[in-house]
C-alpha cells in the first residue's frame, strides 16, 4: 500500500467494503479456484477484508502483514465474530519458511509473484488493471503501483504459464461529510492545493441520499486474477 493504516484509513476501508462490497465480490470470484483446497496464506493481508469472507469456505487461512496496526485490527475483528480459522502473523513475506496449499496475493507485491511459487501448490494474484479514475488527482501519485498488464507481460516474458481472469467492480469511497471526503484526498495526496482539491471533490463527489454516507465518490476497480501453478 502507499499509505499507513491508522484509525482514518481502516475506517475509509471498511466504509467502502460496507457501501460497496468489494472484497466480498472479489471473494466470489476466488472462492472456486480455491475450493478444492485447505489452507491459504493471504500475503499482504492489510486488515484482511477478502480473508473474512473466504473463512466461510476453506479450513485455514494465514494472513501475514507487516503493519502492526492492520494485524491488530484483523485480530479484533476475528475476535469479535469468532472466526476460528484465520491465523493473523505480523511478519515480513520475505521471511516466510512454511508452505500453503494456495497463497493469495491481493493488490500487493504482484511484481515478484514468482518467488512465491516454491510455497504453494497454487498461486492467486489479484491486481489492478490500469484504471480511468482515480480517488485523487492523478497528477499527485508518488507511487506508481503494477497493473495487471505489466504482470501478464513480465509472467509472459518469464514463460511461466497462467489463467487470467479480467473484471470490474464498483469500488468507490463513501463519505459522511465534506470534510471527511476532503481528508481523504488530502490522505491520499499530501502536497495537494486547495484549489486542485476543491476543484477535484466539484468534478467527482455525488450526492447519495443516504443518511449514513451522504456524498460519494465513484470508481470502477478493473482487475485481472492470476492463477499460476505453484512448484510445492
Amino acid at each position: 500500500m502507499n499509505f499507513e493504516w491508522n484509525e482514518n484509513t481502516v475506517r475509509w476501508y471498511q466504509d467502502a467494503e460496507r457501501y460497496t462490497g468489494f472484497f466480498k465480490n472479489i471473494a466470489e470470484l476466488v472462492g472456486p479456484k480455491v475450493a478444492e483446497h485447505s489452507s491459504l496464506c493471504d500475503i499482504g493481508c492489510g486488515i484482511g477484508l477478502v480473508d473474512l469472507e473466504l473463512s466461510k469456505t476453506i479450513d485455514s487461512i494465514t494472513c501475514i502483514d507487516r503493519h502492526p496496526y492492520a494485524i491488530e485490527i484483523l485480530k479484533q475483528r476475528i475476535q469479535a465474530e469468532n472466526i476460528r480459522n484465520i491465523t493473523p502473523l505480523l511478519m515480513d513475506c520475505n521471511a516466510i519458511e512454511a508452505g500453503w496449499d494456495v497463497i493469495l496475493i491481493s493488490f500487493f507485491g504482484s511484481r515478484e509473484l514468482e518467488q512465491f511459487l516454491p510455497r504453494c501448490k497454487k498461486l492467486i494474484a489479484v491486481v489492478g488493471r490500469k484504471s480511468q479514475t482515480e480517488l485523487y488527482p492523478e497528477k499527485y501519485r508518488k507511487f506508481q503501483k503494477n497493473t495487471s498488464e505489466e504482470v501478464e507481460g513480465n509472467l509472459n516474458s518469464k514463460g511461466i504459464a497462467y489463467s487470467l481472469t479480467e473484471t470490474a467492480f464498483e469500488f468507490g469511497q463513501p463519505f459522511r461529510s465534506e470534510e471527511d471526503a476532503r481528508d481523504f484526498i488530502r490522505t491520499q495526496s499530501h502536497d495537494i492545493n486547495p484549489g486542485d482539491l476543491a476543484g477535484f471533490l466539484a468534478e467527482r463527489l455525488v450526492a447519495t441520499g443516504k443518511e449514513d454516507f451522504p456524498l460519494y465518490l465513484p470508481r470502477q476497480k478493473a482487475v485481472g486474477i492470476f492463477e499460476i501453478e505453484g512448484r510445492l
